[in-house]
C-alpha cells in the first residue's frame, strides 16, 4: 500500500509539473495572465490597504532601505557610468530648453516663484549684508572713484587744480611708497565703512525696486535668449570630470543625510500622510489613483513574462521551480491520507 501511494504521488507530481510547465510556456500564456489579473483585481476591490499592511510595517521597511542598508561600491560606479553616458549623448546637441519646456510652463513657474515674497526679501537681505557683497561693492566704488579722477577733466576746469595734482603726484613719487599705499588703504577703508553702514538701506532699495513685474521681465528676457540654444552647449562650461565630481559629492552628502534623524522623521511623516488618505481605501482605488489600470498591468506582464519564462525553460530552470513548489504537497501526510481514503 505504501509503495502504491509513493508511486501514485510520484506520477501525480510529474503530471502536475508538466501541466504547469506547459501552461506557462504555451501560446495560451497571454490569456492566462489576463485571467489572473482579472482575478487579482476582483480581490483588490474587496481588500483595503489597511487590511493588507500596517503603518508600522511600511515604516520599518522604509527605515531599513532608506537608512540602514549599506550599498556596495558597484552602485556609485554604475550611476557614475550612467551619468557619463547621459552627459555625452548626442541628443543634447539636437535639443533646446524650448523643446523641454514650453513658454507657458516657464512663465507659470516664474509666476509661482515670484509669489514667494517673504522668501525673496529674505534672500536679498542675506545677500546684501554678506561680506562678499560688501567687498564687491567696495571694490566697485573704489575702481569707479579712482578711474573717474584719473580720466575726467574736472581738474582742468578748476584753476590751479591741475598744477596741484601734478605737484601731488611728484611729491608722492619721491615720498616713501608706504604713503601712497596708506592713502589707498585709507580710501578703501572709508568706502568699506560707507558700504557696511548702508547695507540695510541698500537691501530695502533692492526689495522696493525688485518687484515681481520687473523680475518677471528679466526672467522672460533671459529665457528668450536661452530657449533656442542647444542643451549640449552647457558642456563648454561643465566638463565630464566636473559632472563626475558633482555626483561623488552628492552621493556622499546623501549618504550622510540618510543617517540623520531628520531623514527618517520626514519619511515617517510621508507614510503617515499616505495612510491617512488610503488606509480605508480599497487596493483597486489606490491603483486607480496611481493611474494603474487593468490594461497597463496586462501589457507590462505580457511584455516581460513570456521572455522570462522562455529563458527559464531554455536554461532548464522552469521545471525544477515547479517541481520544488509542488513536491512538498505530494510527499505530505495530507496527500497520503487523501489517497488512503480512496
Amino acid at each position: 500500500m505504501v509503495d502504491n501511494q509513493a508511486g501514485l504521488a510520484e506520477a501525480l507530481l510529474e503530471a502536475h509539473v508538466q501541466h504547469i510547465v506547459e501552461e506557462l510556456s504555451s501560446p495560451g500564456l497571454k490569456a492566462l495572465l489576463a485571467e489572473e489579473v482579472d482575478a487579482v483585481l476582483l480581490l483588490a476591490g474587496k481588500l483595503t490597504v489597511g487590511n493588507m499592511v500596517t503603518r508600522k510595517q511600511i515604516k520599518d521597511t522604509a527605515a531599513v532601505f532608506a537608512s540602514e542598508v549599506e550599498f556596495g561600491p558597484g552602485l556609485p560606479e554604475l550611476v557614475g557610468e550612467i551619468a557619463r553616458r547621459v552627459y555625452g549623448h548626442e541628443i543634447h546637441d539636437k535639443t533646446t530648453p524650448g523643446d523641454l519646456l514650453t513658454d507657458q510652463h516657464f512663465e507659470d513657474f516664474t509666476d509661482q516663484i515670484l509669489e514667494l515674497d517673504s522668501l525673496r526679501d529674505k534672500i536679498i537681505r542675506a545677500a546684501v549684508t554678506s561680506p562678499l557683497y560688501a567687498d564687491f561693492a567696495s571694490d566697485l566704488l573704489y575702481s569707479g572713484i579712482t578711474g573717474y579722477l584719473a580720466q575726467s577733466n574736472v581738474a582742468k576746469n578748476i584753476p590751479g587744480a591741475s598744477s596741484m595734482l601734478k605737484l601731488g603726484r611728484a611729491a608722492l613719487s619721491v615720498a616713501t611708497p608706504k604713503l601712497e599705499a596708506s592713502l589707498e588703504e585709507g580710501l578703501r577703508k572709508y568706502i568699506a565703512k560707507a558700504v557696511q553702514a548702508s547695507t540695510t538701506r541698500s537691501a530695502e532699495f533692492l526689495i522696493s525696486h525688485a518687484r515681481p513685474k520687473l523680475l518677471k521681465e528679466l526672467a522672460l528676457d533671459t529665457w528668450e535668449k536661452l530657449r533656442d540654444q542647444p542643451v549640449g552647449g552647457l558642456r563648454e562650461h561643465v566638463g565630464e570630470t566636473a559632472v563626475e565630481e558633482l555626483f561623488v559629492t552628492g552621493f556622499e552628502a546623501w549618504h550622510h543625510l540618510r543617517k540623520q534623524d531628520w531623514y527618517r522623521i520626514v519619511i515617517d511623516a510621508g507614510i503617515d500622510g499616505f495612510f491617512e488618505k488610503y488606509q480605508d481605501a480599497t487596493l483597486a482605488t489606490l491603483l486607480a489613483d496611481l493611474g494603474i489600470d487593468r490594461e497597463r498591468i496586462v501589457d507590462e506582464l505580457q511584455r516581460y513574462a513570456p521572455s522570462v519564462i522562455k529563458t527559464l525553460k531554455k536554461k532548464k530552470l522552469l521545471e525544477p521551480i515547479a517541481r520544488r513548489r509542488l513536491a512538498g504537497f505530494y510527499g505530505s501526510k495530507a496527500f497520503a491520507d487523501i489517497v488512503g481514503r480512496h
